[in-house]
């Protein structure tokens, strides 16, 4: 797969599928998806998601 366009969620958890993630942003969930959705543009593999129940 490349990365050289702009992905879709699904292009995106199909990237990272298997791969260990970091927790790397925190804030509204406004905020999390516009830069989620701005990473995506840039063809760079971004997910958002809530934190397990009691790690957050």
């Amino acid at each position: 797969m490349s990365f050289d366009a702009p992905l879709t969620v699904r292009d995106a958890q199909e990237a990272l599928d298997g791969l260990p993630l970091i927790a790397c942003l925190a804030g509204s969930l406004a905020y999390v998806k516009e830069v989620r959705d701005k990473c995506l543009a840039a063809g760079i593999p971004a997910m958002a998601a809530a934190p397990a129940p009691g790690r957050g």
